[in-house]
């Protein structure tokens, strides 16, 4: 998919190249053309460039945009010839940035700012490592700083700093076990066992008065190398609403725990790992581990309290929607999070997000499957859910396996057969289903379609008519919860040829299902589809469409926008990749 980003970049970026090109030729042939020190040589503020289509001024922004966009997908790219088009892109970028007195990196460097609570730090040497600045405006670590946690009684020691952070910075804990005492650090609230994480956390949150708040999960202490300045320091100069550190378990294992996330077409992907980095911190969009956050950016966020701990995290990070810093250098010790792979206990957060499917890199896949109110309402600018879509393909592929067993002709038509064609599946962005038979089968299929009603499908009749070739084809419709399949009659049907002359069917994929189809799947599509493999909607939505291009979401970034895909190609359409 990043491929075809690419060449659209690529295209504007050549437009740009050309436009700028032409103006600086003007430019050169204007003056070289005038009389050494004549008074009436146009200089670049009186050029006149009326004769260039476009506003010449705003092209170096958007060259510098565009080279935003490059960098962003260069970092996030994952296939190969994605990366080396990428790579190539970014050097042309360069070279055209280059006449603007500037360069690609110096043009998309992440923007930085000074501390202001915490002294900055700077690097000696290989012995001595980095050492803290003297400043004026360093604040106690106590007067910033607010540990939120909660404790469910697994020990009787509650105390949670050590060494360097002593009994200073103030924490709020959320007692379940009954065993935590208020000390003159710690403020404890009492949580009934009914009380969720979610809520727990938020009843916490609103008593911080602190600038900021590290919430820890699963910690059991805080000593000099958790580094709470260190990630106050870097909250400040990279600007992100959040950032974290490693985990070392009881076990000693040490773990990054940062992942990069992607939600789309209904379904959520976390990669671990990280693309990018600055001040020896990683960026990501989730982090396992405790993270410190601006309280009032917190107390706005908050957690949801409807949700179990399998995804109580996941869903809060998708709310925030911005990068996370991770330092692993801040160490703290904590299991790392359990991530269940029971479908049940990820529930509640699927059908928040009306998920179809979970992936995690470490191979855990939660399938959410279908039995639930899926949302299949067709809406313009948006793709319909899997859930939807396979409703669709269960009432062509139950119809298509009655025909085999009664032994009608029957095949694929029209969209259907088009996307068995192009995906094997039915079309993301569907509006119905198409299928045909022979009109000689019509008493027979009309008979046996009355058993499918066991399986949520309705069939019935929609016109009769003979079996000759002058007469309005006789018309069988399906129907389920959210869809009508066109089933229509033709005197003339391939598969009825087919088995007439003891020759093979075509078998196709389809949606699962392996199907008839007509005896050449690719040249009836042709024939009814000019540019088969080029996408576009249905006919309904967009009318009859000359130019492939979808019509824009009306919602910004949602994940099942159908302006997120690119006309062409089908590996888009599978599963994505963080």
């Amino acid at each position: 998919m990043n491929t075809y980003l690419v060449a659209s970049f690529a295209i504007g970026t050549v437009l740009a190249l050309q436009i700028f090109f032409l103006y600086r030729y003007t430019l050169d042939q204007n003056i070289s053309s005038c009389p050494q020190f004549a008074e009436k040589c146009p200089t670049p503020e009186t050029l006149d460039i009326s004769s260039v289509p476009v506003d010449v001024s705003k092209i170096p922004r958007q060259i510098f945009d565009v080279a935003m966009y490059l960098k962003r997908a260069r970092l996030h790219a994952r296939g190969y010839k994605t990366r080396t088009a990428l790579k190539y892109a970014c050097e042309h970028m360069d070279a055209i940035l280059k006449g603007f007195k500037t360069s690609f990196e110096e043009v998309t460097r992440r923007k930085v700012d000074k501390p202001s609570s915490i002294c900055p730090e700077y690097y000696v040497d290989k012995m001595n490592g980095y050492q803290i600045r003297n400043c004026s405006f360093s604040k106690p670590l106590e007067e910033i700083v607010t540990i939120v946690r909660l404790d469910y009684g697994s020990s009787a020691d509650t105390k949670i700093t050590r060494d360097t952070y002593g009994e200073n910075i103030p924490v709020v804990v959320g007692d379940y076990g009954g065993k935590v005492k208020e000390q003159r650090n710690i403020r404890v609230k009492h949580m009934e066992s009914t009380t969720t994480e979610g809520n727990a956390l938020n009843i916490l949150i609103q008593e911080v008065k602190t600038q900021y708040t590290l919430i820890v999960r699963n910690v059991t202490e805080l000593d000099s190398n958790s580094r709470i300045e260190r990630l106050v320091r870097e909250i400040e100069i990279l600007k992100v609403n959040a950032v974290g550190g490693a985990i070392r378990n009881s076990d000693n294992y040490w773990h990054l725990g940062c992942h990069q996330r992607v939600f789309r077409n209904y379904t959520l992907v976390y990669e671990e790992g990280y693309d990018e980095s600055m001040h020896d911190c990683v960026f990501c969009d989730h982090v396992d581990g405790p993270f410190l956050m601006r309280t009032d950016k917190l107390k706005q966020v908050k957690f949801d309290g409807n949700l179990t701990p399998m995804g109580l995290y996941e869903d809060f990070f998708m709310r925030l929607n911005s990068d996370v810093a991770l330092c692993p250098d801040a160490l703290f010790d904590m299991d790392f999070p359990r991530r269940s792979d029971l479908t049940v206990e990820w529930e509640k957060f699927g059908r928040k997000r009306n998920l179809y499917k979970l992936k995690f890199s470490f191979g855990l896949v939660i399938h959410f499957g279908c039995n639930y109110d899926y949302p299949c309402k067709r809406r313009k600018g948006y793709i319909r859910s899997p859930c939807c879509i396979q409703e669709l393909a269960d009432a062509n592929n139950e119809f298509m396996e009655m025909c085999e067993k009664v032994g009608a002709s029957c095949q694929l038509n029209a969209g259907t057969n088009l996307g068995a064609v192009k995906m094997y599946k039915v079309i993301p962005w569907e509006a119905d289903g198409d299928l045909n038979f022979h009109c000689n089968d019509f008493t027979k299929l009309r008979k046996a379609g009355l058993n499918l009603s066991s399986k949520g499908i309705r069939v019935g009749v929609e016109h009769i008519s003979p079996c000759t070739p002058k007469a309005t084809p006789a018309q069988l419709g399906a129907h389920t919860r959210h869809w009508h399949v066109d089933i229509w009659s033709r005197d003339t049907v391939e598969s009825f040829t087919v088995r007439s002359e003891h020759r093979n069917l075509t078998k196709i994929l389809h949606s699962g299902r392996i199907v008839s189809t007509m005896r050449n799947p690719a040249l009836f599509a042709r024939t009814m589809y000019p540019e088969l493999f080029l996408h576009q909607q249905h006919y309904s939505e967009g009318g009859k469409i000359t130019v492939y291009k979808f019509a824009k979401c009306p919602t910004v970034d949602s994940h099942d926008c159908i302006d997120h895909y690119y006309e062409d190609g089908n590996i888009q359409l599978n599963d994505p990749v963080a």
